[in-house]
């Protein structure tokens, strides 16, 4: 797989002692339900699937640009849940940082994590994902028991969840980072980049029915 690494490329220092945009991601999310790495709904007649690399800077702009419109949209509303699908393409800080957003969804926490981290993230490859930044986001993620986070992240069962879902991006054709594959009554749609948010919300409407 390619990450597609074009677009808004900036980044925060990454800073274990000073985590940035948790009141954001708080706002965004509360009210919603999560479960597992779906924010939503489990009942929503539409699947949105983000397939995302930790490390992809266009996944930290549609964080930003496309993902609050979309939960604060059709997924608080009941039409849709979004379920986070993070990949390990990029390098070494993919991989550590995906197994902390799998082990968060062990505590239907992975969104919000995941959200918390793109606030936060670092230059690629730079190794900029460490054991204490990592920590440092489970502490601000609400809810999360942290020592048990942290035992599901080294957990090999973690790692599996990994693997299943590099099987289903590969299924479903996801070979740039993010992809959005939105499933409904009314048929599929794949959408790739940081787009507008209507763009994706349109898509949602269309298979809605």
């Amino acid at each position: 797989m390619v990450s597609v690494s074009g677009g808004d490329s900036s980044s925060t220092e990454a800073d274990a002692s000073n985590v940035q945009g948790v009141e954001k991601v708080v706002a965004m999310t509360t009210g919603i339900p999560q479960a597992g790495f779906a924010i939503g709904k489990p009942g929503a007649p539409v699947t949105v699937r983000e397939y995302i690399d930790p490390q992809c800077p266009v996944c930290k702009t549609a964080s930003t640009k496309t993902i609050p419109a979309i939960v604060k949209g059709p997924v608080k509303d009941g039409t849709a849940k979004l379920i986070i699908e993070p990949l390990t393409f990029i390098g070494p800080d993919s991989s550590d940082a995906s197994l902390a957003i799998a082990a968060a969804a062990k505590q239907d926490k992975a969104f919000t994590f995941t959200e918390i981290l793109y606030a936060n993230q670092g230059e690629e490859n730079t190794g900029w994902v460490t054991d204490e930044l990592l920590t440092a986001f489970a502490n601000k993620t609400p809810g999360l028991d942290v020592a048990a986070w942290d035992a599901a992240r080294k957990d090999a069962a973690t790692g599996d969840v990994l693997f299943a879902v590099s099987d289903r991006a590969q299924a479903a054709g996801a070979n740039s980072t993010p992809t959005f594959v939105i499933k409904g009554p009314g048929g599929s749609e794949v959408i790739t980049g940081a787009v507008e948010p209507q763009v994706v919300i349109d898509a949602i409407n269309k298979v809605a029915s």
